[in-house]
Parts: structure tokens; sequence; C-alpha cells
């Protein structure tokens, strides 16, 4: 498996020893990796709100991120973790305590994702569908569904929720990015919600 500090090396043509150091496991093997290097070369550091954020927790990150590039991956990453702490730092704004959940299968949120839910359910909770929006998607997609409409909108009513919270939780985070001072990044601050 080729890893990103491997691909980094090779576009040098040279073995780096930091590099070979740093490519460790990305957390799948029983011991973790040494620090990360830059994953770009010439990257600059990238900061929010005038944090400056550890390259190696970009480096650790950019493993959950696809792209074109290694720079599209770490743009991604980098992305990624400025709008955590953007909603971490709106936590700590709204004095926020963490109340871990378990969700179905038993399994506890973190603190931090505790703190993150609180803040969008506080600041960014989504409209419920109506009745009548199930009763569309229903009528839409009425080959989907083989029962009757009182059996399937609370499907429906759970999809429509999700997709709800998704686009809620979208724009609130849009626009704590634009509102943050972010460097190092280039970060497209449209207008919208």
């Amino acid at each position: 498996m080729t890893t990103i500090i491997d691909t980094l090396a090779a576009r040098k043509g040279e073995r780096l020893p930091i590099l070979e150091e740093a490519s460790g496991c990305g957390g799948s093997c029983s011991t973790p990796p040494a620090a990360p290097a830059r994953l770009a070369f010439d990257a600059p550091p990238v900061r929010v709100n005038g944090i400056e954020f550890d390259e190696a927790d970009i480096a650790r990150e950019v493993q959950h991120h696809e792209g074109e590039s290694i720079e599209e991956a770490r743009a991604s990453a980098a992305r990624a973790l400025i709008i955590r702490h953007l909603l971490l730092e709106r936590a700590r704004e709204l004095g926020l305590s963490p109340t871990p959940e378990t969700d179905t299968l038993g399994r506890w949120e973190s603190d931090e994702e505790a703190l993150i839910r609180g803040v969008l359910e506080a600041e960014a909770p989504p409209m419920p569908p109506t009745g009548e929006e199930c009763r569309r998607v229903f009528e839409a997609r009425r080959a989907s569904f083989p029962m009757e409409f009182a059996i399937a909108e609370p499907i429906i009513r759970d999809r429509l929720m999700a997709r709800a919270w998704m686009a809620a939780s979208a724009a609130f985070t849009a626009r704590l990015m634009r509102a943050a001072s972010i460097e190092g990044l280039e970060v497209i601050k449209e207008t919208g919600p």
C-alpha cells in the first residue's frame, strides 16, 4: 500500500528518512506512527482565528479524505479540522457541557462529538418534514415502498430529517467559516445562508 508520505518522497525521487519515520500506519496498527512531517512540500501552515493547526493533526486526518492530488486531500482534511475547531469554539462560547449519548448499537459519543451535536442542536435545528412532504415522497417513489403509507411514513420522515440535518449543518458551518479568519488554506467564502 502506498501512503501519502511514500508518494511525496517518490515525487521528489529521493528517500527522506524523516518521511519514512513519519509514514506509520495512520492508526490502523497496534503501534502509533511517529509524528508526521509536512504532508505537502511548501504547504503553508493552516491557522484559524489565530490558532495554528499542527501538521501532524492534518496528516492524521488526511487518511479520511480523498482528492485528485495529495494537496487536494490535505486541503479537505484541513477544512474538516477547521470546521471541527469552529464548532468546538462555538460550544465554548455557548458554555455547553458535553452530554454523550449512545446510538442503537451501544456506541458512545466522545465529549467532542457531544459538544458538536449540542451546538448544531442549539444553533442549526432543521424544520421537521411535514406529513404532506412525506406523502409527496411516497407518491413520487411508490414503487420503492411495497407497503402502505402509514408504515412507510416513519421511514420517509427519518430519511427526510437526516437530509434536513445535513443541509442545516452545512449551512451553519458555512456561516462559521465565512466569519472566521482562515490562513494557509483557500476557502471559498461564498454568500448564502
